[in-house]
């Protein structure tokens, strides 16, 4: 008789103590489930907030500009360095014609 009081004791402790966990788990799901919407609402928010469209334009527009005056300066830069390179060789082509003309002088 009072292994069955044990027993019985011992079933009821078992399913309160599911009972406590599967309640537990509900709550959690439900806990997350609200989360989730409030996440969900607040990136609806954020994506239709005036101020955010406005900066994203503006991020877009700043950075077509400086694309467009980056594109502008290498131009510049390329056409200095051609020009560079132009009186590189004009020098070089003189020098060269310099030194022969030593050069020969020096062997009369």
């Amino acid at each position: 008789m009072r292994s069955k009081l044990l027993l019985i004791a011992a079933g009821a402790a078992a399913l309160s103590l599911a009972a406590c966990s599967q309640e537990h788990a509900t709550e959690v799901k439900e806990g997350a489930k609200a989360a989730a919407s409030d996440v969900k609402d607040a990136a609806h928010n954020i994506a239709n907030d005036p101020d955010v469209k406005e900066a994203g334009t503006a991020i877009k527009e700043s950075a077509k500009e400086t694309g467009a005056e980056l594109k502008e300066a290498a131009g510049e830069a390329g056409q200095e360095l051609k020009q560079a390179g132009k009186d590189l060789k004009q020098d070089a082509k003189e020098g060269a014609a310099e030194s022969k003309k030593q050069l020969h002088e020096a062997t009369k």
